[in-house]
């Protein structure tokens, strides 16, 4: 009887770990393709929940401050992948700010905001 239990918990655990890989993989390849344009600012946010739905946004702006292209993730498992989002498209980072509510979505929009105007502001030490 524990042999089992051990022998699918194993299985469940190597499951989990290929699937996260799985993750990582479309994350960095999601960040690479974005990052790719010749110019232009890119900022990547990420609202955690400890219980709920988190989210991460990749936010893509031209020079002037207005989105060119998006991506968010939301979920709890690993089977969330980025999605294109074409709402902010066109939209400058002032109007974009403006209208973003409390929701994690929003949340994750705020700080790759935030990113892009570090960048824009000559601050290239995206840590803080």
């Amino acid at each position: 009887m524990w042999g089992w239990f051990v022998v699918v918990f194993a299985i469940a655990w190597l499951l989990q770990i290929w699937l996260t890989k799985a993750q990582l993989r479309n994350y960095h390849g999601t960040i690479k393709k974005l990052s790719q344009r010749p110019s232009g600012y890119l900022g990547l946010g990420i609202q955690k929940q400890k219980l709920g739905i988190g989210a991460v946004a990749i936010v893509v702006t031209d020079e002037t401050g207005v989105v060119i292209e998006s991506q968010l993730m939301r979920g709890v498992t690993v089977f969330s992948r980025f999605e294109p989002s074409t709402k902010y498209i066109g939209q400058s980072l002032d109007m974009l700010k403006i209208e973003l509510g409390e929701d994690p979505v929003d949340l994750a929009l705020k700080m790759a905001i935030e990113k892009i105007e570090s960048q824009m502001n000559g601050n290239t030490n995206l840590a803080i």
